[in-house]
């Protein structure tokens, strides 16, 4: 009686369950990839951010030195960057510590966790703004 009410989905051109669930955990390895490299690229910008920032750090002092017309402050300029790149940096290993501990602290995790990965991203696209505007200044204070 089993046999005769059991579906042949081959026949019939369709998916088993166990193609469905092998397509399934595809899906789910790509996806856990896919959040991978997003933190991987997080992690390129700022390095090249990082890189960018410490090479305005000594042009702002060379160009202090070279220019009498440049005041000091302009200095301070790519140092409050630097300070804003760290805080994300900071912001990254407390997300990074949270994930860690995720077993024993569920519940708190799935709370916090989305809106600390979104404040993070909005902060990070704010210092690719902030190392535009160091450069901006660079080139303004060059050419003055």
């Amino acid at each position: 009686m089993e046999d005769q009410n059991k579906v042949d989905w081959k026949k019939l051109d369709l998916m088993d369950d166990d193609e469905l669930k092998e397509i399934n955990d595809k899906i789910k390895i790509i996806e856990q990839e896919g959040k991978n490299n997003i933190l991987k690229y997080f992690d390129r910008i700022h390095n090249k951010l990082f890189s960018l920032n410490n090479i305005f750090i000594v042009a702002f002092f060379a160009l202090f030195k070279l220019n009498d017309n440049t005041p000091l402050f302009t200095v301070f300029i790519p140092l409050v960057n630097l300070c804003l790149l760290l805080f994300i940096e900071y912001r990254m290993m407390e997300k990074s510590r949270i994930e860690s501990e995720i077993s024993s602290k569920f519940e708190e995790f799935t709370k916090i966790h989305k809106n600390q990965i979104d404040r993070t991203n909005l902060y990070s696209l704010l210092t690719i703004f902030s190392t535009l505007i160091v450069f901006i200044a660079f080139i303004y204070y060059l050419i003055k």
